[in-house]
């Protein structure tokens, strides 16, 4: 009997490895799921809260003008593209565990020279901040979304966004109460980037050891897919340009609304928190309804919210409204994101890093543009700018789906 109880728990041990192959996405590594998106947040607090939101006011308190500030965030995005560009090689390379930790030694490296040394070092400085940046993204993100199951991929994405979307909203308080001057900055930006390299140590590699292939690929034409990636960069490309804008040319918006200093800084961080709370669902609305659905809803609501932000509103009612605009215009990268990780068009580093790099120029290019239509036309122009980028994503999905091989969710 004792021998034919353990045949039975042999044969019920291999049918049940049976199922896990036939039926992969039953088993889900949470374990690294959670450890990733760790990495992933306490990295964005250093990287990105310290090294490009707070940092600009330690810059200006040592003597910087606005030229070489401007220049001092040109040469942080530029190096970001650096990494966004050769990560997915290092990917295949040394493995996506070794690509983020040297991301972030290399942002380690960059916070420790700026306090010990002095304008134009400061420049490489930058770019090495960037760097670690771009080698994290793409280092992390293919990575954490393989594993997700493909019904699910899109609130993963949104939920992930969402802890990123803290960084500049909790980093200023951390660094008003460790104070700006001094080094206290730049040990708090150290500090965050190392303690990311704990999290990092207990995820788990994938299965194949590369994790460059989506969990499961869009169903449909290599056409269809091809349009679904194709929407990940235009939408990335609206992401970048908008976002970057409203960031910041929001105080010159403001000032001809006749806003004061606090009103605005009350503004942007509204405009941040709602970012933060409508990104999930933002990938809930992808995985439900399907991204070209979720992306219309989201460019339209855009351009109505912008032709009410245009009107003449009080304080509440404006704020609402930027609340709203921050939670659509936000995201655009979100959905972006979705479609470059539900393509299952080839290596998954390159769709992300496709989505990324269109992002991340933009996003250096985007507030020049729109600066000029304010410069010209007014500070109302900046507005306007958002709404009409967005009726144009609107006008190219309707398109899309009036096509025979339009995108599909």
């Amino acid at each position: 009997m004792g021998n034919t109880g353990a045949g039975k728990k042999d044969l019920y041990y291999l049918a049940s490895q049976n199922l896990i192959r036939m039926n992969p996405e039953r088993r889900i590594d949470w374990r690294t799921i959670i450890a990733l998106n760790a990495v992933s947040v306490l990295s964005q607090f250093g990287q990105f809260g310290i090294g490009i939101v707070v940092l600009p006011l330690w810059l200006a308190q040592h003597g910087l003008n606005a030229a070489q500030l401007g220049g001092f965030a040109s040469a942080e995005w530029l190096g970001m593209l650096m990494g966004l560009a050769v990560a997915p090689r290092l990917n295949s390379q040394l493995g996506h565990r070794i690509v983020i930790a040297i991301g972030l030694l290399v942002s380690i490296i960059g916070f420790a020279v700026i306090p010990n040394s002095s304008w134009p070092i400061w420049l490489p400085a930058a770019a090495l901040i960037g760097l670690g940046m771009g080698l994290r993204w793409i280092g992390l993100e293919p990575w954490l979304y393989r594993i997700a199951p493909s019904n699910a991929r899109g609130r993963l994405v949104g939920f992930h966004e969402t802890l990123l979307g803290l960084a500049p909203i909790i980093t200023p308080i951390l660094t008003e109460w460790a104070g700006i001057d001094g080094s206290a900055l730049f040990e708090l930006g150290i500090a965050f980037a190392c303690s990311a390299l704990l999290p990092l140590l207990i995820a788990r590699p994938p299965l194949d050891e590369s994790a460059e292939s989506p969990a499961s690929s869009t169903q449909g034409s290599p056409l269809v897919r091809n349009n679904m990636l194709a929407l990940g960069v235009i939408v990335a490309v609206i992401a970048g340009i908008t976002e970057a804008s409203f960031s910041a040319l929001f105080p010159i918006f403001g000032a001809g609304r006749s806003l004061s200093t606090e009103q605005m800084a009350t503004l942007l961080s509204v405009f941040g928190v709602g970012g933060l709370l409508l990104q999930y669902l933002t990938g809930w609305l992808a995985d439900h309804r399907g991204l070209a659905f979720a992306t219309l809803v989201c460019a339209a609501s855009t351009v109505l919210f912008a032709v009410i932000a245009a009107l003449p509103l009080g304080f509440i009612g404006f704020a609402i409204t930027i609340f709203a605009l921050g939670g659509t215009i936000t995201a655009f990268l979100t959905l972006s994101i979705i479609a470059a990780t539900s393509a299952g068009n080839g290596d998954l580093s390159v769709s992300v890093r496709r989505v990324s790099m269109a992002y991340t120029a933009s996003s250096i290019f985007g507030p020049l543009i729109a600066g000029v239509a304010m410069k010209s036309l007014g500070s109302e122009a900046l507005i306007w700018h958002v709404g009409v980028l967005a009726a144009i994503l609107c006008g190219y999905l309707l398109l899309q789906g009036r096509s025979e091989h339009g995108v599909v969710g």
